[in-house]
């Protein structure tokens, strides 16, 4: 925004500062918001349109504004590079503990194998017992 100075003057501040206005047309970035403000501003300087006023707010607005989403764009993108990583941990975590059932699972299989074997080997042994006893049962019927 531009502001039309329309004559000189020297704006004094509480603090002893002063401020020179010269005549002319000025960006209003030359003028700090306390010169702005000053009571004795308005009488030398006008804005050249109204709308470049609220135009001008409105451009800060957007760039706080946008200084706020930028903010918030950084905090988020941190936190999704932590969520990634522990995402990734819980990953790596869920990998192991499939890999330790799949051995678990061979384990009881394999140990599954050897319990069938021994109840074989078990019921081959009875079988053995049983026609021993039938031979004893035999031989002793027999000495009778």
């Amino acid at each position: 925004m531009k502001y039309l100075v329309s004559s000189a003057a020297t704006l004094s501040f509480a603090d002893g500062t002063k401020v020179e206005l010269f005549p002319g047309i000025h960006d209003s970035q030359i003028f700090t918001d306390a010169t702005k403000k000053h009571w004795a501003f308005s009488a030398y300087a006008k804005p050249l349109d109204e709308t470049d006023l609220l135009k001008e707010q409105e451009v800060n607005n957007q760039l706080q504004r946008l200084a706020e989403l930028e903010e918030d764009n950084t905090s988020l993108k941190a936190q999704l590079e932590s969520r990634d990583e522990l995402v990734g941990n819980l990953t790596n975590e869920v990998i192991a503990l499939k890999a330790e059932l799949v051995s678990r699972d061979e384990t009881v299989t394999s140990l599954t194998a050897e319990v069938q074997t021994l109840k074989a080997q078990l019921v081959e042994k009875d079988s053995v017992i049983d026609e021993l006893n039938s031979a004893k049962d035999q031989k002793n019927g027999k000495k009778q």
